[in-house]
């Protein structure tokens, strides 16, 4: 057995007692906008179009209890014939993947976690909340206040593997939608022609660990 099918199982056994996600459970999704702001053809190939995004509580803390803040955002297909789901959690300062919990939406680092290869160089993803925040702690109803008073907007910033993270687009959501719609993002299934997530070993272990969320909780 692989290490990627242990580390899965207790995913899907978990997302089956609660009968949604395991992980970032909590959620409030969002229609908005996708702007590039980099040159095309510098780095991912991030391309303007209007999203879909989630905003999230990592373990599903209740109201505003601290808790890893997750963004979540899908691009419509293009050239590969399949959406491109991006996901991102809330980090230590300064951190590309050491995972913190956030006491407020004011002031979060939002990191990839894992590096993305494209054309032969690894880059990291990273995003900031660029809007005044009225909301204290970490509360979803807070944020469908905010979206409710004109919305959320993010700097997208991306980095080499070795360079300073620098503008790459900008993120904002807009409209609440419906409650009980929902969106399995999976960067690993739903991704751009020629992007891949690395290490491999590890992108394994998200696959499959994706694959039994959706199975435990019955969403495919």
């Amino acid at each position: 057995m692989k290490i990627s099918d242990v580390a899965s199982w207790p995913v899907q056994l978990g997302a089956a007692a609660r009968h949604r996600r395991l992980f970032h459970p909590s959620g409030v999704l969002a229609r908005g906008s996708l702007e590039r702001t980099s040159p095309i053809g510098r780095g991912l190939p991030v391309y303007s179009c209007d999203v879909v995004g989630r905003l999230s509580k990592g373990v599903g803390t209740a109201d505003s209890l601290p808790d890893i803040a997750g963004l979540a955002w899908r691009l419509p297909p293009q050239l590969s014939g399949t959406p491109w789901d991006v996901l991102l959690a809330s980090t230590l300062a300064g951190n590309r993947f050491l995972l913190w919990p956030a006491n407020s939406w004011a002031g979060i680092t939002f990191s990839s976690l894992m590096p993305m290869r494209f054309e032969g160089t690894l880059w990291w993803l990273r995003a900031r909340l660029n809007t005044q925040f009225d909301g204290s702690g970490l509360s979803l109803t807070s944020v469908n206040a905010q979206l409710e008073r004109g919305g959320m907007e993010f700097d997208i910033e991306q980095s080499s593997i070795s360079g300073e993270f620098e503008p790459l687009a900008r993120l904002v959501l807009r409209e609440k939608l419906p409650h009980g719609r929902d969106v399995s993002f999976d960067p690993v299934l739903h991704t751009a022609a020629g992007v891949r997530l690395v290490p491999d070993w590890l992108t394994d272990v998200r696959r499959v660990t994706y694959h039994r969320s959706r199975i435990g909780r019955s969403a495919e």
